[in-house]
């Protein structure tokens, strides 16, 4: 046994001995804990929960744990405070636990029993619904005698491409020498059902459609190619998909309606009229789901809502009764789904466990920022006036510049002009060889030219003349009158400092109520197991 060994046995022999507490023999081992705040301990897994719900995309791995730390503190003081019996939080947990939980129930029963179909299924879906394919000839006419004549024509065996010209219609009928290739669902019903009869080569008709007589031959037809099939393949499984969600959802709701005790009283609902039910029905029991017992006044009154939202008369029968089977359907769907998924307590099972157990933090923590710190926020009329003083570059505006400028990339005559200006040269008589017709005035707000000239006329006065290079072009600009910066009025931008202070404000005394909380708490962090754990959530992001 090596002498590492030895120590470790006689470690934990003493240990035995002793007869040390689970506890205290973790700590004799270093700990497997990340920090201990309060008496609480949280591990490296603990951190890792609380960092995936936390992080935003392409956030930083932090520093130090102080964020997580702040955190729980910042929880438990909110807990301590009995939060948790705010209405405003249980309605928001509330919301969130029902909304999670039926995502839950959703990816367990439906989701994770859908299958990609075979390629054999596939491919029989295929067929079934986007062939054949067809290349047809038509030919439309108006008159029904105009259809009798061609049709006489054609059973005598006349060509299809002649059977106008045979019947004196060539000038009246309307002829497509060729459809080109067409998916069978996008020829009208009427002709569709003739034309799935015919082979290639073959002609039909009439047919009436609209306002016409129709003839039609197949010239070619094609039920189906791998290559065809491969195009669509994707959507195949779409298709697939979708219908097995439907029937998954439907044979769950059975099994739901079974479970929860569900009772429809279908004599009274059909007897809601567009008035409602009658006076003595209104409050007779429409819908049972266990405790829940729902009155024919609430199936009608959700009814009306619905016809509403959807743009419906009230008196339309089919329409009515579209709007109770709709509704009657939707209230079993979302009372028997939220039953189940909130019975099977989710959020107590990974992975709805760790998001709920953030949030359910998260959400008293909003409610300690409201209820404790956002009422010392106060904006007095004298720190909006200090801010605006103080910070008046944020609200000036620049007016208008009145300049001259002229370009070139010649680098000898820039070099050329350029001397002559330092000489002492007249700014527009000196720019007469790059300019020969004159050098224009301009008035444009600064911010519109190019960022270097920006940078070089902003500092200028009136009268002032500077030169800029800026790869191969030369700028030569004289500023007529420089742009003026306004001041906007304090009025205009009093909401805008409000909402800037009053975040400034909330976030220096959240931060001092941070610091007091840490003062008053016993916090230990274990600095190894950090580092290590630091180490890993930055290998991991950096795949």
């Amino acid at each position: 046994m090596s002498l590492s060994c030895i120590k470790s046995y006689l470690a934990l022999l003493s240990i035995l001995l002793l007869g040390l507490p689970v506890a205290d023999a973790t700590a004799f081992w270093g700990g497997e804990y990340l920090v201990q705040i309060n008496g609480q301990e949280f591990t490296e897994q603990d951190y890792r929960h609380w960092w995936q719900e936390w992080q935003d995309p392409g956030m930083a791995v932090h520093e130090s744990v102080d964020p997580f730390i702040d955190f729980i503190l910042l929880a438990q003081e909110a807990s301590d405070m009995q939060l948790f019996e705010n209405p405003r939080y249980k309605k928001k947990l509330d919301v969130f636990l029902k909304v999670r939980a039926l995502m839950q129930l959703k990816a367990e029963e439906v989701d994770a029993h859908k299958v990609i179909p075979s390629r054999e299924e596939l491919w029989q879906a295929y067929l079934q619904e986007y062939t054949p394919i067809l290349d047809m000839q038509m030919i439309a006419v108006q008159e029904q005698e105009q259809a009798t004549a061609i049709e006489k024509f054609m059973a005598q065996g006349e060509a299809f491409d002649q059977l106008a010209d045979a019947a004196g219609l060539a000038d009246i009928a309307e002829q497509l020498d060729s459809t080109g290739p067409m998916r069978y669902t996008r020829i009208p019903e009427e002709l569709r059902a003739v034309a799935l009869q015919l082979k290639p080569g073959e002609a039909g008709g009439p047919v009436r459609y609209g306002h016409a007589w129709y003839f039609l031959k197949v010239k070619q037809r094609q039920d189906g190619s791998d290559e065809d099939f491969e195009s669509l393949k994707q959507n195949l499984i779409r298709s697939s998909l979708k219908q097995q969600e439907n029937e998954l959802t439907q044979e769950l709701l059975d099994r739901l309606k079974s479970e929860y005790q569900v009772s429809v009283d279908q004599a009274l609902i059909d007897g809601i009229g567009p008035e409602g039910p009658g006076k003595e029905d209104a409050e007779k029991i429409a819908i049972t789901i266990g405790d829940l017992k729902i009155p024919a006044s609430f199936v009608f009154a959700s009814i009306k809502k619905t016809q509403k939202s959807r743009g419906h008369a009230q008196r339309e029968a089919e329409a009515l009764e579209n709007s109770k089977n709709r509704v009657v359907n939707d209230i079993l769907v979302q009372v028997l789904t939220e039953k189940a998924s909130l019975d099977r307590h989710y959020e107590q099972i990974p992975p709805l466990k760790y998001t709920y157990d953030f949030y359910r933090k998260y959400r008293l923590i909003k409610e300690f920022e409201d209820t404790v710190i956002r009422p010392q926020v106060k904006v007095t009329d004298a720190d909006i006036e200090a801010f605006y003083r103080e910070n008046s570059e944020q609200f000036s505006q620049a007016g208008l510049l009145e300049y001259a400028q002229v370009t070139t990339n010649e680098r000898e005559l820039a070099e050329r002009i350029s001397m002559k200006m330092k000489n002492g040269a007249e700014f527009f008589s000196v720019m007469e060889p790059i300019s020969p017709s004159g050098v224009p005035i301009k008035k444009e707000p600064l911010a519109r030219l190019k960022p270097v000239i920006q940078e070089a006329v902003k500092k200028l006065s009136s009268g002032q003349i500077t030169t800029v290079v800026d790869g191969p072009n030369t700028y030569f600009i004289k500023v007529v009158r420089a742009a003026e910066t306004k001041l906007m009025p304090l009025e205009q931008v009093r909401e805008m400092i409000i909402k800037s202070l009053e975040q400034q404000f909330f976030n220096d005394i959240r931060a001092n109520l941070v610091r007091l909380l840490r003062e008053r708490s016993s916090i230990k962090v274990n600095d190894q197991n950090w580092k290590s754990l630091r180490k890993q959530l930055l290998e991991e992001s950096a795949t």
